[in-house]
C-alpha cells in the first residue's frame, strides 16, 4: 500500500487570535514569545504565528519607562544629559526592533515557503511510488501472459509432433505397398519365363499372369490412394506450420511491445524519484540555514528530513 502525502500546514490562525493570545500573556506578566503564543493557541503554523506576532508588536505604541523619582536639584542638573541619552537609546532601540521585526517576517515567509515545498515534494514522491507500483503490477501481468503463451505453444508443438508421427506411419505404409508392387512385378516376370520355357503350362502361366496383374493393379490403386493421402496430410502439416509460425511471430511482437512499455514506465518512475531526491537535498540545505534563527521550525524540519531520508533509502516495493 502506497504512502499518502501529508496535508499542508494548517493556515487557519488569524491575526486576531495571535493578538488576543499575546495580550493575554502580557496581562499575566509573561513575555509574549513565539513559543508561549504557540503553546497558548495549541495549533497553527509557527511561521504564520510569528508573522502575526511581529505585526502585533509593530502596531503597539512604543512604551517609555517611567521617569525615576529623583530630587529636584538632580533633575535640573541631569535633565539635558538624560534626554540626550534617552533619545539616542530610544532611536537605536526602535531601529533594532524594526530590523528584528523585518527579519522575523522574512523568516516566517521563508519557513512557509519551505513547508509548501516539502508538501509538494512529498506529493511528487508519492506519485512516483504509485507509478512504480503500477509498473511492477504491469510486469507481473505480462509475465503471466507470457507463461500462458508458452503453455499454448507447447500444446501446439505436441500436436505438430502427433501429425509428424502420423505422416511417418503413412510413409511406412507407402513403402510397404511399394515392396508389394515390386514383388508383383517379379512374379509377373517369373510367369513369363515359365511361359517361354514350357508351352504346356502356357494356360496356367497366363492365369498366373492375370492374377499377378490383378494384384499389381490393386497394389497400384492402394499406392495411389496412400500417395494422395500422404500429399493431403503433407499440405495440412505445412499449413499448420505456417499458421504456428505466424501466431508465434505475432505473440513475440506483442510481448516485446508490452516489455518495452513496462521498461519505459519503470525508467520514468526512476527519473521522477531521482528528481524528487535532488529537490529534497536542496530543501534540506535551506532548512539548515533556518535552524540557527528559529528553534521551533528546526525541530519540525529535522523530523521531516529524517523521515524522508529513511523512505528514500528503502526499496520502492517495501515502502508503505
Amino acid at each position: 500500500m502506497s504512502r499518502q502525502p501529508s496535508a499542508p500546514p494548517t493556515a487557519g490562525i488569524s491575526y486576531e487570535q495571535v493578538a488576543a493570545a499575546a495580550e493575554n500573556l502580557e496581562g499575566r506578566g509573561a513575555e509574549p514569545t513565539l513559543a508561549r503564543v504557540c503553546e497558548h493557541l495549541g495549533a497553527g503554523s509557527p511561521n504564520r504565528i510569528q508573522r502575526h506576532l511581529s505585526a502585533w508588536r509593530a502596531a503597539r505604541p512604543a512604551s517609555s519607562p517611567p521617569a525615576p523619582r529623583l530630587p529636584e536639584a538632580l533633575i535640573a542638573a541631569l535633565e539635558e544629559e538624560l534626554e540626550r541619552h534617552a533619545s539616542a537609546a530610544l532611536s537605536r532601540g526602535e531601529q533594532l526592533a524594526d530590523e528584528a521585526r523585518s527579519d522575523a517576517a522574512s523568516l516566517a515567509e521563508l519557513g512557509e515557503a519551505m513547508e509548501q515545498r516539502l508538501a509538494e515534494r512529498e506529493t511528487r514522491l508519492a506519485a512516483a511510488e504509485s507509478a512504480a507500483e503500477q509498473a511492477l503490477a504491469r510486469r507481473d501481468e505480462l509475465q503471466a501472459s507470457l507463461n500462458e503463451l508458452r503453455e499454448s505453444l507447447e500444446i501446439e508443438q505436441r500436436e505438430a509432433r502427433t501429425h509428424r508421427e502420423a505422416l511417418l506411419q503413412t510413409r511406412q505404409q507407402v513403402d510397404m505397398l511399394r515392396e508389394q508392387l515390386e514383388e508383383a512385378v517379379q512374379a509377373r516376370l517369373a510367369a513369363e519365363r515359365q511361359a517361354r520355357d514350357a508351352d504346356a503350362e502356357r494356360i496356367k502361366a497366363e492365369r498366373s499372369q492375370a492374377v499377378a496383374e490383378a494384384q499389381r493393379d490393386s497394389a497400384l490403386a492402394q499406392v495411389r490412394e496412400k500417395t494422395e493421402q500422404h500429399a493431403e496430410l503433407h499440405k495440412e502439416l505445412q499449413a499448420d506450420r505456417a499458421r504456428q509460425r505466424q501466431e508465434i511471430a505475432e505473440m513475440r511482437s506483442e510481448q516485446k511491445q508490452r516489455v518495452d512499455a513496462m521498461e519505459r514506465a519503470r525508467n520514468e518512475a526512476q527519473k521522477q524519484a531521482q528528481e524528487a531526491a535532488q529537490r529534497a537535498s536542496k530543501a534540506e540545505i535551506r532548512a539548515e540555514a533556518l535552524q540557527a534563527t528559529q528553534a521551533a521550525l528546526k525541530s519540525r524540519m529535522d523530523a521531516m528530513q529524517v523521515q524522508q531520508r529513511q523512505r528514500s533509502q528503502r526499496p520502492i516495493g517495501e515502502r508503505d
